[in-house]
């Protein structure tokens, strides 16, 4: 037997709830949200829906959806915009906590694993050059800072949790969510002309790539980075998105710009450059991208399909 229970139910947890259960390489999948749409879709495909918000329920509501077969998916958000470091070592940081104490819980009814959905914020800027987990984690966003944090609180936990996990994911994409829905809203704007490289990962090959770690990654403490391996800079997908789908050019601006309109959580996504390597996943769990870049995933949401080379 094989359960999830996904803590933070959104545009991942809604993609791996639907694939778990259609392979049905999953016995049973719980998830926890806070809107009725979210919890109607999830009781659609036979799922557990469990309606629990982090910030107001008691976390030890969630002990009696977790058993020895469980793995356990954090993908709440940090809650916070602002770093707070911890006041001391006994206390750990508001970000932290939550956290914490699902890994307490978790531990408590003896769950198999628990996996935290992390983020490429934590390498920092790396000036280019390829990043991998073993490289130096040097965050510079609140955000970054915050998810480094919370990753050392995973990977030091000490409690009866076989696996502890953390899966660094770059920029996601998927339908309903690609750069042809924001710029037409004005929400996207092509920064120093776009010359940025960068990866990206669509949202069903995270769902693969978590199913991997569920299946065949080893037992202890473990970070993976969940990229498509092949970086594409910006302009690159600008150019693509435009041309699929006959959306207007989007407005350039100076990372100056950025920084004053968005604030730094946002403009550090333009300012930290590394190219991020799968090399791990791939060699130590044996998975592979359905789409290898986002030029291949594009077209097949927005255009032809592509030929996913």
């Amino acid at each position: 037997m094989t359960d999830i229970l996904f803590i933070g139910t959104g545009y991942t947890g809604k993609v791996l709830a639907r694939l778990a259960t259609a392979s049905g390489a999953i016995d049973r999948f719980a998830g926890t949200s806070r809107t009725e749409e979210t919890l109607t879709m999830l009781e659609s495909l036979g799922a557990e829906a469990i309606h629990f918000d982090l910030q107001e329920d008691d976390i030890a509501l969630l002990a009696p959806h977790i058993t020895p077969d469980t793995w356990v998916i954090y993908s709440v958000p940090t809650l916070h915009r602002e770093y707070e470091p911890a006041a001391n070592a006994e206390t750990p940081a508001r970000h932290v906590a939550p956290v914490r104490e699902v890994l307490e819980v978790a531990s408590s009814a003896d769950a198999r694993g628990f996996i935290y959905l992390s983020a490429t914020s934590v390498y920092g800027d790396h000036q280019g050059e390829e990043v991998t987990e073993e490289s130096a984690r040097e965050p510079t966003s609140p955000i970054g800072k915050m998810r480094a944090d919370i990753e050392d609180e995973v990977l030091s936990f000490q409690g009866s949790i076989d696996h502890l996990l953390v899966a660094r994911l770059v920029g996601i994409y998927g339908p309903g969510r690609t750069l042809a829905e924001y710029i037409p809203k004005g929400r996207y704007k092509l920064v120093d002309g776009g010359k940025k490289r960068t990866n990206r990962i669509h949202v069903e090959d995270i769902a693969g790539a978590l199913l991997a770690m569920i299946d065949r990654a080893p037992e202890g403490a473990h970070a993976y980075n969940v990229s498509d391996g092949d970086p594409r800079t910006v302009r690159e997908v600008v150019d693509e998105v435009c041309a699929l789908t006959d959306t207007p050019y989007p407005p350039e601006a100076t990372l100056e710009e950025i920084i004053e309109e968005r604030g730094e959580n946002v403009a550090a996504r333009w300012k930290n450059t590394y190219r991020c390597s799968n090399q791990k996943l791939v060699e130590e769990l044996g998975w592979q991208p359905r789409y290898p870049n986002v030029i291949v995933g594009y077209r097949a949401i927005l255009g032809d399909g592509g030929d996913r080379t």
